[in-house]
């Protein structure tokens, strides 16, 4: 199992995410990761405010401790195809409307310990 998949398993229940809006941090609840294509992505709604800031700052960051503890700093970008974007919502286990969209992860640096104590340094 690759790190990708590793961090997905991780993200599998509640997780928060965190925005800035100015100057002003965000915190909210997300669940759910999927890797595709060795690519990891998360899914949100357009009409959140939480994806309104990703598009203004896409530097994110995330925090659990569901399965072990997991903390990174990543960018998230909103998939722009369509067929692509369902397919991967759906992978997310979500329902697919017109206002979903999935975000792939990228520029992941951070930390993974698992519920075993292992430690995987996350950068990628």
């Amino acid at each position: 199992m690759n790190d990708q998949q590793k961090l997905a398993n991780a993200l599998s229940g509640v997780y928060y995410l965190a925005t800035t809006e100015n100057d002003q941090p965000h915190v909210r609840p997300f669940d759910g990761a999927v890797v595709v294509d060795d690519k990891l992505y998360i899914g949100t709604a357009k009409t959140k405010n939480v994806f309104k800031q990703i598009v203004k700052n896409p530097k994110i960051e995330i925090f659990s401790m569901e399965s072990g503890t997991v903390r990174f700093t990543a960018e998230a970008y909103a998939v722009a195809d369509d067929n692509l974007n369902e397919e991967i919502y759906l992978a997310l286990g979500k329902d697919y409307s017109e206002n979903s969209v999935a975000l792939e992860l990228k520029n992941i640096k951070g930390t993974l310990i698992d519920s075993m104590g292992d430690r995987i340094e996350l950068d990628f």
